[in-house]
C-alpha cells in the first residue's frame, strides 16, 4: 500500500515537472532547428525558465469575456487538465499505483474524452475564433481516432492481451515485426495531439490561436499543461507498444523507458520544426482515403496471419 501511494505521488510530481521542462525543451529545440536562440536568460542557459513561466502565469488574474458562459469557461481548463492527468495511471512502473487488465482500452477512452474538454473550452468562450478552433479539433480527433484504434489492435492481436505491463514482460519488439504500423501510429499521435504539421486547431493565420484564444494566466497554464502532458503520455504509450520488450521490469528498464519517452517527444518537436502546416482538406482526405483503408488492410492481414498460424 505504501509503495503504491509513493509511486502515485512520485509519478504525479514527475508528470508536472516533466511537462514544465518539456515546454522549455521544445522552445530551445525549435531554436536549434531554426538557427536561433531559445530561452537563455533565466538561470543557466534558460534552465529555470519553466519556474519563471509558472510563477508568471499562476499569479496573473483570471479574466473572462463578458459574453462567455462563466461557469463552463472556468471549468473547461480543469476538465482538460484532469483528463490529461488521469492518463498517467497507465504508467507501467515496477510498483504501479493501480493495476487493471484493460489499460489500453482505458487509454482509448481517455483519448476520446479529450474532445469534450476542447469543445467545452472553445464553446464556453462565445467567441467565433474559439468556436472554429474547437470544431476543427473535434473533426480532426474523431477522424484520426478511428485510424489509431485500428492500428492499436495490431500489436494487441500479436501479444494477445490488453495490458501495457505484458508488453514489457514479453521481451519482444513489435516495431521489428511491422514497422509500417509504427509509422501510421506516429502520424495518428501527431494528429491527436494537434501537433505540426497537423496543428490546424491553432492556425494563427485564420484562427488567432484557436480554441484557447480567450484564455490567459491560470487558465492558459492549465490548457498548456494538459496539451503537453498528452504529448508525453502519447510518447510513453508509443514507446511501450513498439519497443516495450526492451524495457524489462527493473531499474535499468525503467531508465530505458524514460529515455525512450524523451526520444519520442523530441522527435515530435523536430517534426514541428521541419514540416510546414498542411491544408485542412488535405488532412481529412489523407485520413479517410489513405490511412483508414491502409490500416484496415494491415489489420485484416494480421488477422489472417494469426488464423493461419
Amino acid at each position: 500500500m505504501i509503495c503504491s501511494v509513493l509511486s502515485m505521488v512520485v509519478t504525479s510530481v514527475l508528470f508536472l515537472v516533466g511537462v514544465a521542462f518539456f515546454i522549455v525543451t521544445e522552445r530551445k529545440g525549435l531554436g536549434m532547428v531554426q538557427l536561433r536562440q531559445g530561452p537563455n536568460k533565466v538561470g543557466l542557459k534558460g534552465i529555470v525558465q519553466p519556474v519563471s513561466d509558472g510563477v508568471k502565469l499562476f499569479t496573473k488574474g483570471w479574466v473572462y469575456p463578458a459574453s462567455s458562459n462563466k461557469f463552463l469557461f472556468l471549468m473547461g481548463p480543469f476538465v482538460c487538465f484532469f483528463i490529461s492527468f488521469m492518463g498517467w495511471v497507465l504508467f507501467p512502473s515496477s510498483n504501479p499505483s493501480y493495476f487493471f487488465g484493460f489499460s489500453t482500452m482505458f487509454f482509448l477512452s481517455l483519448s476520446c474524452l479529450n474532445v469534450y474538454g476542447v469543445i467545452l473550452v472553445g464553446w464556453s468562450s462565445n467567441s467565433q475564433y474559439a468556436l472554429l478552433g474547437c470544431m476543427r479539433a473535434v473533426a480532426q480527433s474523431l477522424s484520426y481516432e478511428l485510424v489509431m484504434s485500428t492500428v492499436l489492435l495490431c500489436p494487441l492481436l500479436f501479444f494477445g492481451c490488453f495490458e501495457l505491463f505484458s508488453f514489457r514482460e514479453s521481451g519482444l519488439v513489435f516495431s521489428m515485426i511491422s514497422l509500417e504500423v509504427g509509422f501510421i501510429w506516429f502520424i495518428c499521435v501527431l494528429a491527436e495531439t494537434n501537433r505540426a504539421p497537423f496543428d490546424f486547431v491553432e492556425g494563427e493565420s485564420e484562427l488567432v490561436s484557436g480554441y484557447n484564444v480567450e484564455f490567459g494566466g491560470f487558465g492558459f497554464a492549465l490548457i498548456a499543461l494538459a496539451e503537453y502532458g498528452s504529448i508525453l503520455l502519447m510518447s510513453l504509450v508509443s514507446f511501450i507498444l513498439f519497443f516495450g520488450g526492451l524495457c524489462w521490469l527493473s531499474l535499468v528498464g525503467n531508465m530505458l523507458m524514460g529515455l525512450g519517452v524523451v526520444l519520442v517527444s523530441y522527435i515530435i518537436v523536430c517534426v514541428r520544426g521541419s514540416y510546414p502546416r498542411f491544408r485542412y482538406d488535405m488532412l481529412m482526405e489523407f485520413c479517410w482515403k489513405c490511412l483508414l483503408p491502409f490500416s484496415i488492410g494491415i489489420l485484416v492481414l494480421f488477422l489472417g496471419v494469426l488464423v493461419w498460424l
